[in-house]
């Protein structure tokens, strides 16, 4: 440790670009770094979805559920498979072992899904993806006592003008019912035009196609052909034609049956102060700032909230957003109150200036912290900053001992530079071995296995980095600038 501190006196211009470095480096690393409430990982979950339209629960699970475990069944690094049966619905959730390749399980699942050719007809085709954390960012709001095809139909405007800006790229509507057409056909109404209701299905099934017709090939172009007949409103199907009789008059699906275009009947309502309601949920994406997109909503709402139609209100609830930025707030408030109670107990029992490089260790430890955890893919999250919140206490404590030590090295009549050096050759082994074995209690909190794990593991990450920076700056910054510092002045 003598050495260290003979090379930090000797090579004082190295020592303050090392620092400048770090200050200068870690603090533009900061303000670009992503902030988000909890870090972002892998939950090495997929799932698989069915549809099955009119299905009972029970009917589901034989048909959709129990088909696609048999069929997955022998797949290897699968940890727990589960099932859900609902009405219409079926899905099957795997939870892969740890260190599974998540993109390789992805693949090798579709590919047995699509050996299943025993599904029922009427079930969709199989939706298969990774279960991520998109945490939300901000929930709006669109609200007010207005027919429910006005609140959905605003409220996907304002979900489409969200997706639009730089900022945003995933928002989702919740708390209102799926569009559906209803086509309701009594027996009478069959009876009276001679109809069957199979005929009926069949023009339906037929009436509303998009089917693709090959390709024309000319001497300087392919086309494609494709034959558009997708019908999506209940006006459009009611000009279903069914039958044409011999006078030439047609019968059409709105003369026999009544067309309601409307939506799903469901039990799912939502209200905000009060009101009918649907909910704009704006999430974040792997790479996109909590804090960022929840500005982006904020200024949308305050330049949009007037021009809602009649009746129609515009709000926001649970901005995740300022959690965040509360907890930024916190370890700046703090970091500040303990630099200034380490500077001012140390200028007066020691020396002034020996107090401000001592104090001087915490922004440059953070900024180099800062700078380490970007470079591994870190961000700013409740537990990264909380690991800065913890060491906040301990992070000085080793700088502390350095000063006070050299300070009575020099007391005693040595030079700054022989008070330095004979101070680290005194306390260096013990500081390392007091910061080491606080650092050996965080490293088994960064192998804990299973999601809980992947969750923790930044906060040990963010203490070990803190607390070696630290070490670093306490061995190679300080000792240079204590030494600067106790140069004896000139008496008066």
């Amino acid at each position: 440790m003598k050495a260290l501190g003979k090379w930090s006196v000797e090579h004082r211009v190295t020592v303050n670009l090392v620092m400048v470095f770090l200050i200068v480096a870690g603090f533009f690393t900061v303000i670009n770094m992503k902030r988000e409430m909890f870090p972002q990982f892998s939950l090495d979950m997929i799932n698989i979805g069915v549809n099955y339209p009119g299905a009972s629960p029970e009917e589901v699970e034989e048909g959709i559920c129990i088909k696609i475990e048999e069929q997955l069944k022998s797949l290897e690094d699968v940890k727990t498979m589960y099932s859900t049966a609902l009405e219409g619905h079926g899905s099957v959730t795997l939870e892969l072992a740890a260190g599974a390749n998540i993109n390789e399980k992805l693949d090798e699942i579709r590919t047995e899904i699509d050996l299943i050719d025993s599904f029922p007809e009427q079930a969709e085709d199989p939706v298969i993806i990774e279960i991520k954390n998109n945490e939300p960012a901000i929930y709006l709001a669109v609200y007010g006592d207005v027919d429910e095809r006005v609140l959905r139909d605003t409220a996907e405007k304002i979900r489409d003008d969200l997706v639009e800006t730089e900022a945003i790229s995933l928002a989702t509507l919740s708390g209102v019912r799926e569009f559906e057409i209803s086509i309701e056909i009594s027996e009478e109404s069959l009876r009276r035009f001679n109809l069957s209701f199979d005929q009926v299905v069949t023009a339906v099934k037929t009436g509303s196609l998009e089917l693709p017709g090959g390709k024309i090939k000319t001497r300087g172009k392919e086309l494609l052909v494709r034959a558009k007949g997708k019908l999506y409103t209940g006006e459009q199907f009611e000009q279903i034609p069914l039958l044409t009789r011999s006078d030439g008059t047609v019968i059409r699906l709105g003369d026999v049956a009544r067309v309601k275009d409307g939506f799903e009947e469901t039990d799912v309502t939502a209200r905000f102060n009060g009101k009918p309601a649907a909910m704009i949920v704006v999430s974040r994406t792997d790479s996109q700032d909590t804090i960022v997109i929840s500005n982006t909503a904020l200024d949308y709402i305050e330049t949009h909230k007037d021009l809602m139609p009649k009746g129609v209100t515009l709000g926001y609830w649970f901005n995740m957003a300022d959690m965040v930025q509360d907890r930024i707030d916190l370890l700046l408030k703090n970091g500040v109150q303990g630099i200034l109670l380490v500077f001012i107990v140390l200028a007066l029992f020691l020396d002034l200036g020996l107090a401000f490089w001592v104090a001087s260790g915490i922004p440059i430890s953070f900024m180099g912290a800062f700078l380490v955890l970007d470079y591994f893919g870190a961000s700013i999250n409740m537990l990264s900053l909380f690991g800065f919140i913890m060491t906040l206490g301990i992070l000085v404590d080793d700088a502390i001992i350095v000063g006070e030590n050299v300070y009575t090295h020099y007391s005693m009549g040595k030079s700054p530079k022989q008070a330095v050096m004979d101070s680290m050759k005194q306390i260096g082994t013990p500081v390392v071995m007091a910061v080491t074995t606080t650092i050996v209690a965080f490293t088994p909190l960064m192998h804990i296995a299973g999601i809980m794990g992947k969750f923790i593991s930044i906060m040990p990450q963010t203490v070990i980095c803190i607390l070696a920076i630290s070490l670093v700056e306490a061995f190679l910054i300080l000792p240079a600038h204590l030494e600067h510092t106790l140069k004896p002045s000139k008496k008066k």
